[in-house]
């Protein structure tokens, strides 16, 4: 479980893990930010909720740091703190609320392919809402989503929180054995030169999908949402301005059959994928009327403040 600053989250978050009571549970908190009161007085509460929530006969494991890393570091520290104990395991955050059908999900999964070195990841979300074939429970894929995940230590061990050999791979142009349309290939070469050469944006999980892509590891998705992002609003790091579509869609929960039923070829689906791209990554960033609008409404109300801190000076 992965924490920092949202106590009334975490809790709910809890709640939900309860529901299984695993034997063990490790969690990992960035600490405060320097000289934020508000901040010191979440995070403390937060570490506190941990304490007295998790009532159930379980080994607690605690990785709470004294000092605020911020989101990139937070969270790879949390991971490797995580698989330097563990070969393989599922991973949470605090505003990533699980049904109980995902942690069956998980194990299931992270039991079938424990060995198959194709697979990297089981996500607890594939934003498909039902569109299988052949009744199928999951689909493989090139993306992976991290609102509630799995993997294993042997796969966790590529990644590199700094993407370090990307210039090489630049070069070599290693993207086009991933990505057939230009707008996908100019999409992610832009996410991955703002991480190498800007620092942009203090996150991790770019880091985690470019360890996958150039592996070629695949996921396992569920043709129904698992998880709900219970994150959106100001308080979010990373959700601020995520369309209305996005949200219906992301939290739009299903339930799963078990056993399982698994695909009949091991092949990733191009049409999932593609939806998948042409609704979050390079589609959504290109033709997404919706996220263009919110874009403008922030601007107008930059420029309104503005205006109005201009006016307030003048009058004076």
């Amino acid at each position: 479980l992965l924490a920092w600053k949202r106590p009334i989250h975490t809790k709910r978050v809890i709640d939900s893990i309860r529901k299984i009571s695993p034997k063990k549970i490790y969690i990992s908190c960035d600490g405060p930010i320097k000289n934020n009161k508000e901040n010191m007085r979440l995070t403390k509460k937060v570490k506190k909720t941990i304490i007295n929530e998790i009532d159930w006969d379980c080994d607690i494991f605690t990785n709470f740091s004294e000092y605020n890393k911020g989101c990139k570091a937070a969270v790879a520290d949390g991971i490797n703190w995580f698989f330097s104990h563990e070969e393989e395991g599922i991973i949470i955050e605090d505003d990533c609320l699980p049904t109980k059908d995902f942690f069956y999900f998980c194990e299931s999964l992270l039991e079938k392919y424990r060995n198959d070195e194709r697979v990297w990841s089981i996500c607890g979300n594939g934003y498909q809402n039902n569109f299988a074939k052949n009744n199928e429970s999951y689909f493989f894929s090139k993306y992976t989503d991290v609102w509630g995940w799995a993997t294993w230590k042997r796969c966790w061990k590529f990644y590199d929180s700094d993407i370090s050999n990307w210039e090489i791979n630049r070069s070599e142009n290693i993207l086009k054995n991933v990505f057939h349309k230009r707008k996908e290939l100019v999409f992610w070469k832009n996410i991955f030169d703002n991480l190498f050469y800007k620092g942009e944006p203090d996150t991790w999980d770019y880091q985690w999908q470019y360890a996958c892509f150039i592996n070629s590891g695949m996921s396992c998705m569920p043709y129904v949402n698992l998880v709900e992002n219970i994150g959106f609003g100001r308080e979010a790091t990373h959700t601020l301005d995520i369309p209305i579509t996005a949200k219906l869609k992301v939290n739009k929960l299903g339930k799963i059959t078990f056993p399982l039923k698994h695909p009949e070829v091991f092949l990733k689906s191009n049409d999932c994928d593609e939806k998948l791209e042409n609704e979050f990554f390079s589609g959504y960033s290109i033709t997404s009327l919706i996220g263009l609008k919110l874009k403008l409404k922030k601007l107008f109300y930059k420029l309104r403040k503005f205006i109005f801190n201009k006016r307030n000076y003048f009058k004076k």
